[in-house]
């Protein structure tokens, strides 16, 4: 009967205590006050406890639900001096166990951010984590809404928030609350993006150099001007043979020639690990049947087909032969740059949405014009001038990073080789080029590494056939423990037909089979140069 007693009271006790901690960090949430932020004005500041919260899948962002949440949620609205917009920038704060450390969280396609789905993965690890819309409004598939002013003009207020300036704003906004919220300011910050989050990345190690001490760019929308209007090539190619290839041809052409090249690494996994090395002619398929891998199906392959997609692979040319930027690599799905659709019989082709935005709002101006229009003169045109207008803004490829490695800085990128929407020989171009700024490999490894992942395509977001890397816990060994990252542990997704794992190496290096042990295990391989 005493121990019961005991027991009891201890537990009220127990209860009380919890009650007026949790009295207390609501207080504290609460009464957070307004940060400051230059060239801008808070125009409100919101928080409240968020307890025992359940997030949902919402794939691809999230890909798990989460649950038993508990953080201050923080809403900052601010205007731009001098500007017409409304930016919201959202903070999670946990309630315990904070690990000290501080997370932005980029965005993708049209969106500066993802929203709070996009808070739920950090926040659960300990990480104080900021999202921001950047005062965009609409959806993240088209940029329709903002884009243009009442007379027709591009809205350049928003475009700079979109291509750098509301990055900054989530940094100041982010780390103030953290610090008011906490009573000390994070240890560590960091930057976590891919796709438009992975050009953002960028952006902050570029403009922003003392914002974040470590930054995780995954396959980043950096050479914006050029790669989004290279993204219509597919169109214009099929515009030009007048033949809209279906899925099926697509799949069937493109997993030919992963067959083709799979065995050179001397491992059979449905992947090329070089595809620089996979000289593949679509031609020597002309006139065969071939498997649609989805459909179950097979299709006969046609000399219009194979032209279609050797010029895609070959990149964007001008009518004189003249290289204007990267193709797919082999082994990247087609579909997304070159899909088509059929009405009464006709078949058609229909333009990427990120292509298609940026070349009817921007470049031109005009939300009538029709980019399935767009022939290889009208292709050249976009370039420049999507190039001379906007390269400035949102270019988003200064190779110039020594202010970023003066303050200390750590920068991964990766990016996936079999990427079908952001073309990854850029993100080599642009690591060539800061190698070049910097005066060599030594100077820009103490700093910068790059990792480029066989058979993952955009994000790794799936269905995607080589092993998925998920590199933040490299970098914030790298940043706080001085560890630099040789290699990245990699392995498919869960619905993917073959499992294994694998290194990615830092570029150039190359995982290679080492003639022993299990090929499905990472273990097996060693990053070597390629010879």
């Amino acid at each position: 009967m005493a121990l019961l007693l005991y027991v009891l009271v201890l537990g009220q006790l127990f209860h009380r205590c919890w009650a007026e901690a949790l009295d207390h960090t609501a207080a504290k949430c609460s009464k957070i006050p307004a940060p400051r932020v230059p060239g801008a004005k808070v125009l409100s500041i919101s928080s409240a406890l968020r307890l025992n919260h359940t997030e949902p899948q919402s794939s691809p962002i999230l890909d798990h639900t989460i649950d038993n949440i508990n953080v201050c949620e923080v809403n900052v609205t601010l205007r731009h001096t001098g500007a017409n917009d409304t930016v919201s920038v959202q903070t999670w704060l946990p309630v315990h166990q904070w690990n000290k450390r501080f997370v932005a969280v980029g965005g993708g396609a049209w969106a500066a951010g993802t929203g709070l789905v996009s808070l739920a993965e950090p926040a659960s690890q300990g990480y104080a984590a900021s999202t921001t819309d950047g005062g965009l409004i609409g959806s993240p598939y088209s940029p329709e809404l903002w884009a243009l002013n009442a007379d027709g003009s591009v809205n350049m207020d928003l475009l700079t928030n979109f291509a750098s300036r509301s990055i900054h704003d989530m940094a100041i906004v982010g780390k103030a609350v953290t610090a008011s919220f906490y009573s000390h300011a994070a240890k560590y910050s960091y930057w976590n993006g891919c796709s438009t989050g992975g050009r953002q990345g960028m952006v902050a190690a570029q403009k922003y150099p003392k914002d974040f001490d470590g930054v995780l760019a995954g396959s980043p929308a950096i050479y914006w001007t050029e790669y989004v209007i290279a993204e219509l090539w597919p169109q214009v190619v099929m515009k030009a043979e007048n033949y809209f290839p279906t899925q099926c041809e697509y799949e069937a052409i493109v997993q030919a020639g992963i067959a083709a090249c799979d065995g050179l690494d001397k491992v059979k996994d449905n992947v090329i690990t070089q595809p620089s090395h996979c000289k593949f002619d679509p031609f020597t398929v002309v006139g065969k049947k071939l498997q649609c891998p989805s459909a179950k199906e097979e299709v006969v392959i046609n000399e219009k087909l194979a032209s279609i997609v050797s010029k895609i692979w070959d990149g964007p040319r001008d009518r004189h032969g003249k290289s204007l930027w990267y193709g797919l690599e082999i082994g990247a799905s087609l579909w997304n740059l070159a899909e088509t659709g059929e009405a009464n019989g006709t078949r058609f082709g229909k333009p990427v949405f990120v292509a298609d935005g940026w070349t009817r709002f921007f470049v031109k101006r005009d939300p009538k014009f029709d980019t399935a229009s767009v022939d290889t003169d009208a292709l050249v045109q976009l370039f420049r001038e999507s190039r001379e207008t906007f390269d400035e803004i949102i270019g988003s490829a200064n190779p110039d990073l020594s202010r970023f490695k003066k303050s200390g800085g750590k920068l991964i990128m990766w990016h996936g080789l079999a990427d079908q929407l952001i073309f990854p020989q850029g993100s080599v171009r642009y690591y060539e080029e800061v190698k070049r700024v910097l005066g060599g490999s030594k100077a820009t490894l103490d700093f910068f590494r790059l990792f480029l992942a066989p058979g993952v395509d955009h994000c790794g977001y799936g269905p995607t056939p080589g092993a998925v890397p998920s590199p933040f816990n490299d970098l914030v060994s790298w940043v706080e423990k001085g560890r630099a990252p040789e290699k990245i542990e990699a392995k498919t997704l869960p619905t993917s037909a073959v499992q294994f794992t694998r290194k990615i190496c830092r570029y150039p290096l190359v995982a290679k089979y080492q003639g022993w042990g299990d090929k499905a295990s990472s273990d097996s391989y060693k990053c070597m140069r390629d010879c």
